[in-house]
C-alpha cells in the first residue's frame, strides 16, 4: 500500500491506481505524522489509521477525490486551504459551488458519495501561502498555485527539493480548469511558479511519482492548452453553436461517466477558451454561436 518517496515520506497509493473519482495519499511519519489528502480508498484509510495512528490530517484543496474520507478521522486536526475553510466538508456547498445548478449539484452529491464513501467532516483549522509545516526533519512550504481550483495548493519540500503539486499532475490528460473559480492563466503562472522551482523529483495525485524526464514531461503538459485551443480554432472553421461544440466533445474527447457533470466541465472549459481567443481576435461571436475569425479581421 505504501511507496518509500524519500525517507519518512511514503505515497499511499490509491484505488484505481488513483485515478478519479480516487488519488493517492501521501503520509509523512516523523516526529509528527501526517497525513495530506484522504482520497485513496476508505478500506486504505482505515488500515493507515490503524498502523500508523496520525496525529494530523491536511488537504491539499476540496475536490471531493481528495478529501472523501476525512470522516475516517474525527478527533484529528484537519487543515485545509484559507480560500476554503467555509465550504470544505460540507458536501452541499461543495456540490453547489462546483456545478452552479441545484440539478446538476444533486447528480454531484449521488455519484459522489456512490463512488467515494464522501461524509461531512469539517475543518479544525487552515493554512496559507507560505505556511511552513514542520514534522521533524521533514518540513513543507505551501505554495498558492490557483487554476485548477483557487485553493489550490502545492508543498515543497525545501531540502528533498520534492514538490507536491496534486492535480497539476503532469498527466496526458493535460490541465483541468473546469470549474467556475478555474483559470487558465492562473493554470500557466502556476505551472512556471513551480517549474522555475526545479523540483528534482515530483509526487501528483494520479499520476504518482515521477522522477524521470521531469522537463519533457512538464513541456508536455503545459502544451496542451495551446493544444487544445489550436483543436478549437480548428473546429470553427465552419460556425458552431456551444452544444455542437459540447457534443464534439473538444476537451474531455468523450464523456464515460457523469455525463451530465462532465458536459458542464466540457462547457467551463470552452467558455474559457473561447474568451482568451476572443481577446485575442482569434474567434468571433456569431448569430449561430462562434467561428474562427478570418486573417486580419477585427
Amino acid at each position: 500500500m505504501l511507496a518509500e518517496i524519500a525517507p519518512r515520506i511514503f505515497l499511499v497509493r490509491g484505488q484505481n491506481q488513483g485515478q478519479f473519482p480516487f488519488s493517492h495519499s501521501i503520509l509523512i511519519r516523523d516526529n509528527v505524522t501526517a497525513l495530506i489528502d484522504t482520497g485513496c480508498g476508505i478500506e486504505r484509510l482505515e488500515r493507515v489509521k490503524e498502523r500508523y495512528a496520525p496525529d494530523l490530517v491536511i488537504n491539499s484543496h476540496a475536490h471531493p477525490d481528495h478529501i472523501p474520507g476525512n470522516w475516517v478521522f474525527p478527533d484529528l486536526p484537519l487543515l485545509v486551504p484559507r480560500q476554503s475553510f467555509h465550504y470544505t466538508g460540507r458536501i452541499e456547498l461543495v456540490s453547489e459551488r462546483f456545478t452552479e445548478s441545484k440539478e446538476l449539484a444533486r447528480q454531484w452529491r449521488e455519484y459522489v458519495r456512490e463512488a467515494t464513501d464522501f461524509r461531512d467532516a469539517l475543518p479544525t483549522d487552515h493554512y496559507d501561502e507560505g505556511h511552513h509545516f514542520r514534522f521533524g526533519s521533514v518540513e513543507l512550504i505551501a505554495l498558492h498555485c490557483p487554476g485548477h481550483t483557487w485553493d489550490s495548493y502545492c508543498f515543497l519540500e525545501p531540502n528533498l527539493r520534492i514538490a507536491f503539486t496534486f492535480d497539476m499532475d503532469l498527466s496526458p490528460f493535460g490541465p483541468w480548469y473546469g470549474h467556475p473559480d478555474s483559470e487558465i492563466s492562473d493554470f500557466e503562472a502556476s505551472l512556471e511558479r513551480v517549474r522555475a522551482l526545479k523540483p528534482r523529483l515530483i509526487v501528483t495525485s494520479h499520476m504518482g511519482i515521477i522522477v524521470e524526464d521531469i522537463e519533457a514531461r512538464w513541456d508536455a503538459y503545459a502544451d496542451v492548452i495551446p493544444q487544445r485551443e489550436r483543436r478549437i480554432l480548428n473546429y470553427l472553421s465552419e460556425k458552431r453553436t456551444m452544444e455542437e461544440m459540447i457534443g464534439a466533445p473538444l476537451i474531455y474527447n468523450s464523456y464515460p461517466f457523469a455525463p451530465e457533470l462532465l458536459r458542464r466541465w466540457e462547457e467551463n472549459m470552452l467558455r474559457k477558451h473561447l474568451h482568451r481567443l476572443e481577446e485575442r481576435g482569434s474567434v468571433k461571436k456569431t448569430e449561430r454561436g462562434y467561428m474562427r475569425a478570418a486573417a486580419g479581421e477585427e
